[in-house]
C-alpha cells in the first residue's frame, strides 16, 4: 500500500479477490455433486501431512467455499481430517500397480474427474525409469477405456530431496507433456516447479505447506474443467470469520518517508479491525502518515498465497477512506513468478515456462517480482458494493515495478485490475 497524499491516510480494505473467468467445459456437472477421484500413492494418501489430509483438505475448502461447488471425493480408501476423506492413495505403489487395479475402482466410484499424481515410487525405486512414461500412457488409456467421459488431470510430480531421485523425477516430468498431449481427455498440471525443499516433510513427501501449494495448483487447473463459464475465484477474503486471515500484521516490506498514524506508532500499520461503516464484521485497516512533500511509499505485507495466474486473472478489491483527509491511496499486488530461461532448439518448454533440455536437469529460472496497483476513490460509496465492476478506463502507467493503473474518474471505485507481467 502506498500513501500518496501528504496527510494522514486511514482507510479500510473491505474485500479482495483474485478471479479467473472460465470457459464452459464438457465436464461441468449439474444436479448432483461433482465426483472427484484423488488417485496416486502415499502423497495422495497424505504421508507427511500432520493430519494425513494431503492436498485434499485445501482443495475441498477451495472448491466448496471458493467456487461454491458441491463436491464428492470418491475412492475405496479413507484418510485425513476433512468432510470427505475418500481417496485412492496407495502408499508405495508404482504406475503399473495402479493400472492393475484401476478398473474396479472406476467401476465403483464413477468419477467425473481424476486427479493423478503417480511416478514417485517408480523414480525412488529406480524401477525402469525409461519405461515410466509409456506405463503412464497405458494407465491413462485404461482409465479412458473404462470411463470415456472422465477428465484426467495429470501431474508433473513433486520433487525429492535426494539428488539422484530428483534427477530421475526431472527426466520423468520432462516426458509427461508428451504423454498428455495426444490424449484429449487429459490436462497437464505442473506440481513440481514451485515446490521447494522447505515444502517437504522428508525426502519424498510434502509437509502441510507443500500440500497447501498442491491444493492451490490443482484448484487452479480445475477452473478449465469445472468452471462452466463462470468466475473462478482463486483467492478471496472479506476479512470475515472463517475466511482467509491476513498472513502478516503491521509488517513493512519497504518504506520511505511514511510514519505512524498517531504519535505512538513509528510506521505504517495494517491489520484486521472491527468494521461497521459499510456492513460485515471486519475489514483491514491501512493507516499511515505521509512525511514527505515529494516522494513517499510504504509497501506492506498482508497475504501470502500460492496461485497460478494468467492473462485472464482479475484482481478485485474495495477500499474506503475513513476520513476526509484520506483522499488518495493505492493498493499494490506483489507477486513472484517464473520467467522462461533461454532455451536451445532442442529444449522442451514446460507449463510453468521453465525449460528442460534432453539429458540435463530442469532449469529453475530466477524469480521475477512485479507489482500492479490502482488508486482508491476520493470518497466511499453510500453502501458496501457486492458486485464486480470494470476497471478504470484510464491508461496504465508503466513503472519500474510493473504496471500501475491510472487515476479513476472522481467518485468511481476502482474494483478490478488485470495484472500484467513486465519483463
Amino acid at each position: 500500500m502506498r500513501a500518496l497524499s501528504r496527510v494522514l491516510v486511514p482507510v479500510v480494505l473491505a474485500a479482495v479477490a483474485l478471479i479467473v473467468p472460465t470457459a464452459a467445459s464438457g465436464a461441468v456437472v449439474t444436479g448432483r455433486p461433482v465426483r472427484i477421484m484423488p488417485l496416486g500413492d502415499s502423497i495422495t494418501w497424505g504421508v507427511g501431512s500432520s493430519t494425513t489430509s494431503s492436498y485434499r483438505l485445501g482443495l475441498w475448502q477451495r472448491l466448496v467455499t471458493g467456487a461454491g461447488l458441491a463436491v464428492d471425493f470418491v475412492g475405496s480408501g479413507q484418510s485425513g481430517a476433512l468432510p470427505d476423506t475418500d481417496n485412492e492413495g496407495h502408499s508405495g505403489w508404482r504406475i503399473e500397480q495402479l493400472t492393475a487395479s484401476v478398473d474396479g475402482w472406476l467401476a465403483s466410484a464413477q468419477p467425473d474427474v481424476v486427479l493423478l499424481h503417480i511416478g514417485t515410487n517408480d523414480m525412488n525405486q529406480n524401477f525402469d525409469v525409461a519405461g515410466a512414461p509409456a506405463r503412464l500412457g497405458t494407465l491413462l488409456d485404461r482409465i479412458h477405456a473404462d470411463l470415456p467421459s472422465v477428465t484426467v488431470l495429470v501431474a508433473q510430480i513433486v520433487p525429492a530431496l535426494d539428488a539422484g531421485v530428483n534427477a530421475r523425477i526431472n527426466a520423468f516430468n520432462a516426458a509427461v507433456p508428451g504423454v498428455v498431449a495426444p490424449r484429449s481427455f487429459t490436462r497437464l498440471v505442473d506440481l513440481n516447479n514451485t515446490i521447494t525443499g522447505a515444502d517437504l516433510a522428508d525426502t519424498l513427501h510434502p509437509n502441510d505447506a507443500g500440500y497447501t501449494k498442491m491444493a492451490s495448483l490443482w484448484y487452479s487447473a480445475l477452473a478449465a474443467v469445472l468452471g462452466g463459464g463462470r468466475d473462478w475465484p482463486l483467492f478471496r477474503s472479506g476479512l470475515e470469520p472463517g475466511e482467509f486471515a491476513p498472513t502478516w500484521t503491521d509488517t513493512v516490506e519497504a518504506s520511505v518517508a511514511v510514519g505512524g498514524y498517531n504519535a505512538s506508532l513509528s510506521k505504517m500499520e495494517t491489520g484486521p479491525r472491527a468494521e461497521t461503516a459499510h456492513g460485515g464484521a471486519n475489514a483491514l485497516m491501512y493507516s499511515g502518515n505521509d512525511l514527505s512533500a515529494t516522494q513517499s511509499y510504504s509497501y506492506m505485507r498482508v497475504y501470502d498465497v500460492h496461485l497460478r495466474i494468467g492473462p485472464a486473472s482479475v484482481l478485485t478489491y474495495w477500499i474506503y477512506p475513513q476520513q476526509t483527509n484520506g483522499t488518495y491511496v493505492a493498493v499494490d499486488l506483489s507477486a513472484t513468478i517464473s520467467r522462461p530461461a533461454p532455451a536451445s532448439s532442442a529444449a522442451t518448454p514446460t507449463t510453468s515456462g521453465s525449460v528442460t533440455a534432453p539429458g540435463r536437469p530442469r532449469t529453475r529460472p530466477p524469480p521475477t517480482t512485479w507489482r500492479s496497483s490502482a488508486p482508491a476513490p476520493a470518497a466511499p460509496p453510500a453502501r458496501r458494493p457486492r458486485t464486480r465492476r470494470r476497471p478504470s478506463t484510464a491508461s496504465p502507467e508503466t513503472t519500474a515495478n510493473g504496471v500501475r493503473a491510472g487515476r479513476p474518474a472522481p467518485g468511481r471505485p476502482t474494483s478490478a485490475l488485470r495484472p500484467r507481467c513486465v519483463p
